[in-house]
C-alpha cells in the first residue's frame, strides 16, 4: 500500500523547495483529477457529462482556439505583459493564477524552474492507487519518505478528454517562447519531464508554497 505522507501545508521534496500540495485544485483527495483550466485562467472547467462547464457560474466552454480558452493564445511575453497575465518575472499574476485563485495566497502555480528542480530532486514510479493511475513523485536522500501523487488525468482538446488514465500534465505559470504554448509537467508510463501544451488545452494545476502551513 502507498502512503502519501503529508507535512502542514503540502510536502516538501528537496531542501529549500517549495512545498507541493497533496490535490489538484479542485480536488480533495489525492487521486482525484480536479477542475481543468487553459492557460491563465483563474475559473476552472468540470465535466458534467455533457459538456464542460465553469465552477462559477456554468458556462460551458470548448477548450479550442476560438473563444475564451483562446484568450492567452499567441500572445508574446510583452503582450502576455501588457494584458496583464504576467508580471515582470515572466510568470502569472495572482489574479491569473489558478491555485491563487481557488486556494488563496501563497498557494500559486509552480514555475517552469520549480517544475524542473522537481524533475532534478525526485524519482517518479507509476502506480495505480483507490483505483487511479499515476505517478508517485518521491524525493531523494533525507527526503525519501515524503511523496505526492500526480493522477494520469489526461488533458482536454476542444471537449475531449485524452489520454486521461495514461498520462498526467499539469500547467506551470510560465510560458513557452513558443506564442502557442506554455510549459508543463508531465508525468505517464514514459517517462517523467517538461514539455509544454497549446495555452488553449484543458490542464489540471497542482499548487505549491514557499512555507509550511
Amino acid at each position: 500500500m502507498v502512503t502519501i505522507v503529508e507535512n502542514p501545508g503540502g510536502v516538501q521534496l528537496w531542501g529549500n523547495g517549495p512545498y507541493w500540495a497533496k490535490c489538484n485544485v479542485g480536488a480533495s483527495r489525492p487521486e482525484e483529477y480536479g477542475y481543468y483550466f487553459w492557460w491563465g485562467d483563474s475559473v476552472g472547467y468540470t465535466n458534467t457529462g455533457s459538456g464542460w462547464i465553469s465552477v462559477t457560474d456554468g458556462t460551458r466552454i470548448s477548450f479550442s482556439s476560438s473563444g475564451t480558452a483562446a484568450s492567452t493564445n499567441g500572445k508574446d511575453n510583452w503582450a502576455l505583459l501588457l494584458a496583464g497575465y504576467i508580471d515582470l518575472s515572466g510568470n502569472l499574476v495572482a489574479a491569473h493564477d489558478a491555485a491563487t485563485a481557488h486556494l488563496g495566497s501563497p498557494w500559486r502555480m509552480p514555475t517552469d524552474t520549480e517544475v524542473s528542480a522537481l524533475i532534478d530532486n525526485c524519482t517518479a514510479t507509476w502506480i495505480t492507487t483507490n483505483g487511479v493511475s499515476g505517478g508517485l513523485v518521491t524525493g531523494k536522500g533525507k527526503y525519501a519518505n515524503r511523496s505526492i501523487f500526480l493522477p494520469a488525468a489526461g488533458y482536454v482538446n476542444q471537449t475531449t478528454l485524452t489520454y486521461f488514465d495514461e498520462g498526467g500534465y499539469y500547467w506551470s505559470s510560465t510560458p513557452s517562447s513558443n506564442t502557442m504554448g506554455a510549459l508543463d509537467l508531465y508525468i505517464s508510463l514514459d517517462g517523467f519531464g517538461q514539455g509544454q501544451y497549446i495555452r488553449y488545452n484543458g490542464l489540471p494545476v497542482r499548487p505549491v508554497r514557499d512555507t509550511a502551513q
